[in-house]
C-alpha cells in the first residue's frame, strides 16, 4: 500500500465532526488485500510472498482508491446537502409555528425591524439613483465638465473663441463640445407655452454615444450659419406630442417664431441633466474661432469632453490649465488672469449633494443598529423563557450547535420578513422622497425600487438577521443543562451575564439614539437660522411670471421696449395692484450676469486681479414691487430710456466693497458706455439666504432691453387671485405669448431652502425613531428586570420596603443604562457632527445648547421608559408574588 500520507486539515475536521471517508477506504482496500492474502496462504504460498501476489494481482492501489475517496466525499455531501435542508425546512416550519403561537413578539419585531430596513432601503435608493448608478451615457467616466476658472476661485462657463480654442489645442480629449439650456416658446400646438431646449454644438450625441431611434443626429453643415432650423425631440415629448408617431419626421414646430423641422427622435432613457425637451443645433459664427479676441468675455456655454483613453482626470485638468496659460499670453486684455479646470461629469452633478446624501444613509444605519438591539433584547427575553426547553433539547442529544442554528434560523426568519415588511415601506417612502422634489438635488428621476434596491434590501435583512441574532443564541446555548433542569426556566439568561449584555445592549441604544438626536437638533437649529435671515425684500403679496420674447415680432430693441411698457401701464390699472415691475433675473434664481468693473477715474486691474459684478436689467418700479428700499438718491424712472444718459443703480455691498467712506452718487461705471450711479438701494440676497449679498448694480431695461423679464405684481391681497387677469393682459397685446409658472415670492424663498429643509426633515424623523426605539428598548429591558424580580420586590414590600424605594430603585437602574449611553454618545457625537460643519448656518458642530437640549430629552425619554415598569413593580402584591413564584 505505500506510506500513508500525512492527514489534510479536511481529513482532521472530518475525523473530529463525523465520517472518515479516507480511513474508511483505507480500511476497506486494507481488507481486500487481506482476504486474497489470507486466500494464497491457504493454498500454501508462504506469508511474505502471498502478499506480494496480493498486491501484484490488485494492481493500481493509488487510482481506485482516490476514485473511492472521491466518491465517498460526494455521496457524503449529497447526504449532509439532503440532511441539512431536510432540517432547515423543519427549522422554518417550527420557527413559524412558534411565532404564530406568539404573534405580539412577532408583529413587534417585524415592525421594529421593518423600521429600520425600510428606511435604509429608501435612503439606498436616493443614494443609488443619484450617486451610484451609471450615467445614461457612453463610458461615462471619460467624460469631463470644462470651465473658466477665475483667481477668485469661481467658475463660469466658457465664451465662444474660448472653446474653440480648447478643441484646437487640448490634445488630450478624443472630442469637446458644448451646449447651451434655454426656454423656448412653442406656438401652433395648441397654448402657447415654453419648452425646455438645449443648443448643442456638432458632435455632441456622437460624444456621449447616443444615437436617435427615429431619424438622425444633426448634419455638420446645419451648425453653419443658415443652415439650422432642424430639431430633434426628446422621446418623453415625441410620446406626449405625437403619441410615438414613426411617421413625426419632417414635420414643423414653431419655436420662438421661427419653423423648425423634425428631424431625429432620442431613444428612451437618455437625458441630460436640465432634462430637455427638445434639441437643436448652435449656430458656429464667427465668434467660434481660435484666433479672435472678440467675445472671449461673454461665457454662455457648457462645455463637455471626453479624455482619449489613458488619460486621468488629473492629466485633463493640466492640460486645460496649460491651454489656459497659453490663452492668457496670446490675448491678455480678455484672458491675463483666467485658465481652464477640468472636473469629472460626475462630480459636478453630485458634488453638493454627495456629503449629505450619504450622512443620511449613516443616519438610516444608526437607526437599524438600533432595531437590532431592540429585536436582540426581544430575542434574550424570549430565550430566558425557553431555556427549559433548549435544555431538554440538550439532554435528549442535540449538540450546541445544533440548537444555535435553529437560533439563528429563528432569527433569520424575522429578518426576512422584515425586509419583505420594509420593502413596502421603502416603496412608499422612495415615493415620498421623489414626489417631493427637493430643487438642487440631480438625477431624481432615477431613483426608485429596482433590483440593485431589492437585493440591497434582502442582504441587508439576513445581515440584520446575523446582528441581532448570534448573540442571543450564543447566550441562550451558553448555560448549563442541568442547572436550568434544575432552575425551570430561570438559568443562564437570568443570571448576571444576562443582564449584563441586556444592560450593554441598552447602552448601545441610548448612544447611537445621542448621534442621532444631537445631528437632527443642529440641523434643526441650522434650518432656524437660515429662514430668520432677512432675504432683503418683502415676499409677502407678491408674485412673478416669467415672459420671453422671442421671434421677428421682436427682434428690435424697441419692440421689447414697448411691449413691457405697455403691459405694466395695463397691469397697473388692475384693482388691487400697488406695484409692477421687472426684472431678467429674480433674487436666488440661478444663474446670474456678471461684467467687468471699471470705475471712471480710478487705475486699471492688477495683473491676475478680476474685477466682476453681478447686473441685473429692471424696469422702474421694480424695487417697489419686489419691496426693496431706497437708502439715497433716486430710483430708476420711465425718464430712463434708451436714448436718455446712461445710468445705473448699485446695492450697499458695493457701496462698502468698491466705495468705502465715500459718496458713489455721481461717479461712473464704464459699461457699454460710461453710466453714472443715482442711487443706492438696499441688499438683497441674491444666491441663498444662507450666503450674505454680493456687490450688485441694477441697470434700467430701457437702456439695455432683453428677451425675457420676470414681472413683479404687488397686490394688496392674495396675489395669485389676479393671475387670471394678468394671463388675459398679456394675451391682449400679444395672444401667441406663453403665461405660466406664476410664483409667490415665498415660493422663491422657500425654494432657495428647499435642499436643506429636506435633509433636516429626513434627519429629524430618523432621530424620532431612534428616540422611540431606544425608549421602548429601555422599556423592555426594565419590565423584564421587574419580571425576573417580581419575587424579590415582593419580600422588600413585605419586610416594610415604601414603594418609592422600590421605584426609585428601578428607575435608578434606567437611568444609570440611559446616563452610560448618553456620555459614551455624547464623546462619539462630539467627533463625528463634524462631518456636517458644511451643512450648518450660524450654528457650530459642538454647540453646547443643542448638545444639552438633545441630552434632556433622551434623558426624560429615559426616566418615563423606567417609570412605567417601577410604577408596575410598586404596586406588587406581596403574597400574590410569594404564592406565584
Amino acid at each position: 500500500m505505500g506510506a500513508r500520507r500525512k492527514p489534510s486539515i479536511r481529513d482532521r475536521y472530518a475525523r473530529l465532526v463525523g465520517r472518515d471517508i479516507v480511513r474508511e477506504v483505507d480500511e476497506e482496500l486494507a481488507f481486500h488485500l487481506e482476504c486474497r492474502t489470507a486466500e494464497l496462504i491457504a493454498r500454501g504460498v508462504a506469508p511474505e510472498r502471498a502478499r506480494e501476489q496480493a498486491l501484484r494481482r490488485f494492481g493500481d492501489v493509488a487510482t481506485p482508491r482516490a476514485e473511492c475517496i472521491g466518491i465517498g466525499r460526494r455521496r457524503e455531501r449529497r447526504m449532509i446537502r439532503a440532511e441539512y435542508l431536510s432540517e432547515l425546512r423543519h427549522d422554518v416550519v417550527f420557527t413559524l409555528r412558534a411565532l404564530r403561537k406568539r404573534p405580539g413578539f412577532a408583529l413587534v419585531a417585524v415592525l421594529t425591524l421593518a423600521l429600520g430596513i425600510g428606511a435604509n432601503s429608501a435612503i439606498f435608493s436616493v443614494v443609488n439613483g443619484v450617486l451610484l448608478a451609471s450615467l445614461p451615457y457612453e463610458a461615462p467616466a471619460e467624460l469631463v465638465r470644462i470651465r473658466t476658472a477665475y483667481p477668485n476661485g469661481k467658475a463660469y462657463p466658457l465664451s465662444a473663441p474660448d472653446f474653440a480654442s480648447l478643441r484646437e489645442e487640448a490634445g488630450v480629449f478624443e472630442d469637446v463640445v458644448a451646449y447651451s439650456p434655454s426656454m423656448l416658446t412653442l406656438t401652433g400646438r395648441g397654448e402657447p407655452r415654453q419648452v425646455r431646449a438645449l443648443a448643442v454644438s456638432d458632435g455632441f450625441f456622437r460624444l456621449l454615444g447616443v444615437a436617435p431611434v427615429v431619424g438622425r443626429a444633426f448634419h455638420v453643415e446645419e451648425h453653419r450659419p443658415g443652415g439650422g432650423g432642424v430639431v430633434i425631440l426628446d422621446h418623453g415629448f415625441w410620446q406626449r406630442e405625437f403619441a410615438g408617431d414613426p411617421a413625426v419626421l419632417g414635420r414643423t414646430l414653431i419655436l420662438g417664431g421661427d419653423p423648425f423641422v423634425i428631424v431625429g427622435v432620442l431613444p428612451r432613457g437618455f437625458s441630460d441633466p436640465g432634462r430637455s425637451e427638445l434639441y437643436v443645433p448652435i449656430v458656429h459664427d464667427e465668434t467660434f474661432s481660435a484666433t479672435t479676441a472678440r467675445a472671449r468675455r461673454s461665457e454662455w456655454l457648457g462645455v463637455v469632453a471626453r479624455m482619449k483613453p489613458g488619460i486621468t482626470p488629473e492629466e485633463a485638468d493640466a492640460a486645460v490649465r496649460a491651454v489656459g496659460s497659453r490663452l492668457q499670453q496670446a490675448f491678455p486684455q480678455t484672458n491675463g488672469p483666467l485658465t481652464f479646470s477640468a472636473t469629472p461629469l460626475r462630480e459636478m452633478l453630485v458634488g453638493q449633494v454627495q456629503t449629505p446624501l450619504l450622512v443620511l444613509l449613516g443616519a438610516v444605519g444608526l437607526v437599524l443598529l438600533i432595531a437590532c438591539a431592540n429585536v436582540a433584547n426581544l430575542l434574550l427575553s424570549r430565550a430566558a423563557a425557553r431555556e427549559t426547553e433548549l435544555a431538554v433539547r440538550a439532554a435528549l442529544g442535540a449538540g450546541r450547535r445544533r440548537i444555535i442554528r435553529q437560533l439563528l434560523t429563528e432569527s433569520a426568519v424575522l429578518g426576512l420578513l422584515g425586509g419583505v415588511a420594509g420593502l413596502l415601506l421603502a416603496y412608499g417612502g422612495t415615493r415620498a422622497l421623489v414626489a417631493a422634489r427637493p430643487e438642487g438635488i440631480p438625477r431624481l428621476d432615477e431613483v426608485g425600487i429596482d433590483g440593485v434596491v431589492v437585493a440591497f434590501t434582502f442582504a441587508i435583512s439576513l445581515l440584520t438577521a446575523g446582528l441581532f441574532g448570534v448573540v442571543p443564541a450564543l447566550q441562550a446555548t451558553a448555560g448549563s443543562v442541568v442547572g436550568a433542569l434544575r432552575e425551570g426556566g430561570r438559568g443562564a439568561l437570568g443570571a448576571r451575564s444576562g443582564n449584563r449584555l441586556r444592560g450593554g445592549l441598552i447602552i448601545a441604544e441610548v448612544a447611537l439614539a445621542v448621534l442621532l438626536l444631537v445631528g437632527a437638533g443642529l440641523l434643526i437649529r441650522s434650518f432656524l437660522h437660515l429662514t430668520a435671515v432677512d432675504p432683503g425684500f418683502r415676499p409677502a403679496h407678491a408674485m412673478a411670471v416669467r415672459l420671453s420674447l422671442q421671434g421677428r415680432a421682436y427682434a428690435e430693441p424697441d419692440a421689447r421696449r414697448n411691449f413691457f411698457n405697455a403691459l405694466i401701464e395695463r397691469l397697473e390699472a388692475l384693482p388691487g395692484v400697488l406695484a409692477v415691475g421687472g426684472a431678467d433675473r429674480l433674487p436666488m434664481q440661478r444663474g446670474a450676469n456678471m461684467f467687468g468693473l471699471d470705475i471712471e477715474g480710478r487705475p486699471p486691474a492688477p495683473e491676475g486681479e478680476v474685477r466682476e459684478i453681478r447686473a441685473v436689467r429692471v424696469t422702474p418700479g421694480y424695487f417697489e414691487a419686489i419691496g426693496v428700499p431706497l437708502r439715497r438718491g433716486r430710483m430708476i424712472t420711465p425718464r430712463d430710456r434708451g436714448d436718455a444718459v446712461p445710468v445705473l443703480l448699485i446695492n450697499e455691498a458695493t457701496v462698502e466693497r468698491w466705495f468705502p467712506g465715500e459718496d458713489p452718487l455721481g461717479q461712473r461705471i464704464l459699461l457699454a458706455a460710461p453710466s453714472e450711479i443715482v442711487g443706492v438701494v438696499g441688499n438683497v440676497r441674491q444666491v441663498e439666504l444662507g450666503r450674505e449679498a454680493e456687490p450688485e448694480i441694477y441697470i434700467p431695461y430701457a437702456q439695455r432691453p432683453g428677451g425675457a423679464l420676470q414681472i413683479v405684481v404687488r397686490t394688496a391681497g392674495d396675489p395669485l387671485e389676479l393671475a387670471a387677469a394678468v394671463r388675459r393682459e398679456v394675451h391682449a397685446l400679444d395672444p401667441n405669448l406663453p403665461v405660466e409658472g406664476f410664483t409667490r415670492l415665498e415660493q422663491v424663498i422657500a425654494g432657495s431652502v428647499a435642499r436643506p429643509r429636506f435633509y433636516t426633515t429626513l434627519l429629524g424623523i430618523f432621530a424620532a425613531v431612534a428616540l422611540a426605539l431606544a425608549a421602548v428598548g429601555i422599556f423592555g429591558v426594565m419590565s423584564y428586570a421587574v419580571a425576573q424580580r417580581r419575587r424579590e420586590i415582593g419580600i422588600r414590600l413585605a419586610l416594610g420596603a415604601r414603594p418609592a424605594e422600590v421605584v426609585g430603585s428601578v428607575v435608578a437602574r434606567g437611568l444609570a443604562l440611559a446616563g452610560a449611553g448618553i456620555a459614551v454618545g455624547t464623546l462619539a457625537a462630539l467627533g463625528l457632527t463634524r462631518v456636517m460643519r458644511s451643512q450648518l448656518y450660524g450654528v457650530s458642530a459642538t454647540d453646547p445648547l443643542t448638545f444639552a437640549a438633545m441630552i434632556l430629552c433622551l434623558g426624560a425619554a429615559a426616566a418615563l421608559a423606567s417609570w412605567l415598569p417601577a410604577r408596575r413593580a410598586a404596586r406588587v402584591d406581596p403574597m400574590v408574588a410569594l404564592r406565584d413564584d
